[in-house]
């Protein structure tokens, strides 16, 4: 007993900070919600009423009353209150005036119970839609890091599946535990004035109930975070191997992954089983202990009739009491059940949405203006928090203009120095300067404005060319965009496609090649006409007439900008201002380049560089 009130007691905390998490997004529909209120009011009068039509007629028409049975009775009822207006009428009248009550209370409870169950959706959905909305831009804030650390099938099962399951915490079982409340409330009044003493018998079984509910929640609770774990692992695998099916089917693994992924399947289908289990066990543990509560009632109302202590139809009334008394207090067992269900959702939500913003606005940012493009790294360090060293001590500066080539093995850093500069990741000691500026000190998006990158896989989104390098400046004109497409020579392939520019690419622009959404990744690039063209590993995928092409592409688009560069090998045409290495995360030497630099760039052409 002491371990289930000690179980009960540590899941009431994990309920109420999820509760006090997300009421403020409910508070707003505060309106809504004392209407819906008022509207369960309602139903719950209705349902206190119900019975009496009953108890009347069967008194009245059915076993009129004895007087002396009458005056022995010490029940209370309906009969006792309209009886006397009653006096007079013909059975007929009062059996069709009772019928006509059980209609109009039917009507009005039903009508009451729709309007609240659409306000309750309107707000629910509406709720939702917020939160899914406020946690998809939190995860867009979130730095690269963090994501990378977590599996993406996970990140989208609390995005969807988790946050859907909230909605019963935070409005629906909010509302319908106030419905059960008055419910019980408004029968509790009506029993007790009938007959105190069955009452008190009646909610015997209420403490048995409670054990019930307090014993299963917590249980329930365990198994579908467990649950939605092991969903979310599917979901990764899914996800996972669906991306890279061609990769999978070349090396013949697709069984071997399909038998792996029904593993998981097997154990997420496991949890679903026990948490069922043990709902349906708490589902079935109500319905005994109150079925044995209406027997108990029965037996002793049953002694009472026979007794002439009360009449027929108080105790029909009074049976129908109890069953309207007994079934919001297994709602509210199973609304316990819910919640701990619904809570281990939501602790998985506020997991993402506590989880802070490291990368953001310094107190007294301003908007960088136009910058130049001068870049100095000031013994700059970097070591993630599972405490490996990215960069150490790293120092050099690139002059406004020019080129700087990185080179350095795998692992050496130069992907993470990339990262530094449009503030993707911070440094944990040293200072990255801009025209001379720490840039810190600018606002994140007017830095990132500064700032266009092309990575070693170009990712491009299942949309059409255009609206990929639009992506560059979400202002630009179609003529801007024409325009950036034919320096990065994407207009060179772009005529050949089905509807040109207008073309869907598909999901990570699986329709293109390799050299084809390399191009794309410049074109969006030269549309941000950023002061510095950052890019990683651009040609490491490329075929020799690719290379050549996107060459050909970047020395146009590059001209007159400062170009960093990340690459394993040299490139005919292309010669740098400054040349960086890196091993290990330290600097290996820096070292300078032709001093002609870009503008050998521009002149590549005469070296046979395809234009």
């Amino acid at each position: 007993m002491a371990g289930l009130i000690q179980r009960f007691r540590d899941s009431l905390p994990r309920i109420s900070r999820v509760m006090r998490a997300f009421m403020p997004r409910v508070r707003p529909h505060r309106v809504e919600l004392l209407g819906a209120l008022f509207l369960e009011a309602t139903v719950a009068v209705t349902e206190v009423m119900k019975p009496w039509p009953l108890q009347v007629v069967f008194d009245l028409v059915i076993s009129p009353p004895h007087a002396g049975k009458h005056h022995a009775a010490r029940i209370h009822g309906p009969t006792t209150l309209v009886g006397p207006l009653l006096q007079g009428y013909s059975p007929e009248l009062i059996l069709l005036i009772a019928a006509s009550a059980i209609l109009v209370l039917s009507v009005i409870g039903g009508l009451a119970d729709y309007s609240e169950t659409v306000i309750m959706s309107n707000v629910g959905q509406t709720i939702i839609a917020k939160l899914r909305r406020d946690l998809f831009r939190h995860l867009m804030r979130l730095p690269p890091l963090f994501h990378t650390s977590r599996k993406q099938g996970d990140l989208l099962m609390r995005l969807t599946g988790d946050i859907v399951l909230m909605k019963e915490l935070i409005v629906g079982n909010m509302l319908d535990g106030a419905a059960a409340l008055l419910v019980i409330i408004g029968t509790l009044a009506a029993m007790l004035w009938m007959d105190w003493q069955l009452t008190l018998l009646s909610l015997a079984i209420v403490p048995l109930v409670a054990f019930a509910g307090a014993t299963f929640s917590g249980r329930i609770r365990r198994l579908v975070r467990q649950g939605r774990d092991k969903e979310s692992a599917l979901a990764s695998t899914a996800g996972e191997s669906l991306g890279a099916i061609h990769v999978l089917q070349a090396f013949g693994s697709a069984e071997r992954t399909a038998s792996i992924y029904e593993r998981q399947n097997r154990s997420s289908l496991r949890s679903g089983l026990k948490a069922g289990r043990v709902e349906a066990m708490l589902a079935r543990t109500l319905d005994l202990l109150t079925s044995a509560g209406t027997a108990v009632t029965l037996l002793l109302g049953a002694s009472a009739v026979s007794r002439g202590e009360l009449t027929g139809g108080a105790l029909l009334v009074f049976l129908s009491y109890q069953r309207t008394l007994f079934k919001p207090i297994r709602s509210l067992a199973r609304l316990a059940a819910r919640s701990a269900k619904a809570s281990a959702c939501g602790e998985r939500v506020l997991e993402v949405l506590e989880t802070p913003v490291e990368i953001q606005d310094a107190p007294g940012a301003r908007d960088c203006g136009r910058l130049s493009g001068a870049i100095e790294l000031d013994h700059v360090s970097l070591q993630y928090p599972r405490g490996d060293v990215a960069l150490s001590d790293v120092s050099f500066a690139v002059p406004a203009g020019s080129v700087v080539v990185i080179r350095g093995e795998s692992g050496a850093g130069k992907s993470t120095l990339l990262s530094l500069l449009p503030r993707l990741m911070d440094p944990t000691a040293g200072v990255i300067r801009i025209d001379g500026h720490d840039i810190r000190e600018f606002t994140l998006d007017s830095l990132r404005e500064q700032v266009a990158m092309v990575f070693q896989e170009s990712v491009l989104f299942g949309m059409t060319l255009r609206e990929n390098i639009a992506l560059g400046d979400h202002e630009a004109s179609p003529e801007q965009i024409e325009a950036a497409a034919e320096r990065a020579g994407v207009m060179r392939f772009a005529p050949e496609l089905p509807s040109g520019l207008d073309t869907v690419v598909g999901e990570r622009g699986a329709q293109l090649s390799g050299g084809q959404r390399q191009r794309v990744a410049l074109a969006r690039a030269a549309l941000r006409d950023a002061p510095i063209l950052v890019l990683d590993e651009p040609f490491s995928h490329l075929d020799e007439a690719s290379r050549d092409h996107v060459l050909a592409a970047l020395r146009t688009v590059s001209a007159g900008r400062t170009v960093v560069l990340v690459t394993h090998q040299d490139h005919p045409g292309f010669t740098a201002d400054l040349e960086v290495l890196l091993a290990g995360g330290r600097l290996v030497s820096v070292r300078g380049g032709d001093p002609r630099g870009a503008h050998r760039m521009d002149d590549a052409a005469s070296e046979g560089v395809p234009a």
